[in-house]
């Protein structure tokens, strides 16, 4: 049984706490959060024990794996925390708000000799994985215009989110799950020019950025918290090249039909296991059988790159252009 470790009892730990559940073989063991009521919910449910502090929990729980699942400004802390107590560490995105800090976490982890694996959740979701398949077998072609976006209300369910040296806004919070995406499917960024439009509270809630790939390909970003509250959530994708375009939007997806055989037409949700499941499964895997995670730190760290150039190109109006390591 693999012992997990949960600390932040918000809407992210409640997700992770209703994932765990579709895994096998692993179980919540400990809870941390500020608020003892809220951990004691979750906890509950898994005969688990309740910590306000994370370092008594680290010092007294029985855990194999600390999943950090709080706000963003605070992940360094608990992450070089856990890693010393020779925790494996799974932490939501962003990594981080600076890359000092990143890159602080990514080093207390290697000295410690445990997984570290960051939480950009979108590499798992079966329809991005299955664009990103057909982009690199070839049968769309040279890819040439990518567009995404990514838009809803203002996220009221935690007030850290409104303040943006904590939570880094849209560009850092929200449009970074498809700047890790497309890293993933196209490579390094060399050129970020982004724009921002105050919304609520005068905030720079809407976004658009433009990235301009190593490769050529240019890709369209679009993040918004700036629509009214009660609109849906809304994500797409569309990745154009010389042969073909692949498309999906959350409002228009279907279940995979599967015919042939001698089997009657049946139809198959590609969610059956939920993408936050499957992105726990894999960490476990990897703490397990020694492998890198597909989201590691120092993947992270490099999509996190992406979105400070957005946050500096939406302040100076300038394009910021990118390091590209020599190959």
């Amino acid at each position: 049984m693999f012992k997990i470790g949960l600390v932040g009892a918000g809407v992210m730990g409640q997700t992770h706490h209703r994932s765990y559940r579709q895994l096998a073989d692993v179980k919540i063991a400990a809870v941390c959060d500020i608020d003892e009521e809220k951990a004691g919910k979750i906890a509950g449910e898994w005969g688990a024990a309740v910590y306000s502090s994370l370092e008594d929990m680290l010092k007294h729980a029985d855990i194999d794996a600390v999943d950090v699942c709080l706000p963003t400004d605070l992940h360094r802390q608990a992450v070089e925390l856990a890693a010393a107590y020779g925790k494996h560490v799974f932490c939501e995105k962003p990594i981080a708000l600076t890359v000092e800090d990143s890159e602080a976490m990514i080093a207390a982890c290697r000295k410690a000799n445990v997984t570290f694996m960051v939480g950009h959740v979108v590499r798992f979701f079966p329809e991005y994985r299955s664009a990103r398949e057909q982009l690199l077998s070839g049968k769309l072609g040279t890819p040439g215009v990518v567009r995404t976006i990514r838009s809803g209300a203002f996220p009221l369910w935690s007030d850290w989110f409104a303040d943006y040296s904590r939570s880094g806004g849209p560009l850092v919070d929200l449009a970074i799950h498809d700047f890790d995406y497309l890293r993933w499917c196209f490579g390094p960024v060399s050129r970020v020019f982004s724009r921002t439009l105050g919304g609520r509270l005068e905030k720079a809630d809407h976004s658009l950025t433009v990235l301009r790939f190593e490769s050529g390909a240019m890709a369209h970003v679009e993040a918004s918290w700036g629509y009214p509250q009660g609109a849906p959530f809304q994500t797409s994708i569309e990745i154009a090249g010389t042969k073909g375009i692949v498309q999906y939007d959350k409002d228009k997806s279907n279940s995979i039909v599967q015919f042939g055989g001698k089997q009657p037409v049946s139809w198959d949700s590609p969610l059956a296991i939920s993408p936050y499941a499957l992105e726990l499964e894999h960490f476990i895997r990897c703490v397990q059988t020694g492998e890198t995670p597909l989201t590691s730190g120092e993947e992270a760290l490099e999509s996190l790159k992406i979105g400070l150039a957005a946050l500096e190109s939406s302040k100076t109006g300038k394009p910021v252009q990118l390091e590209v390591e020599p190959k």
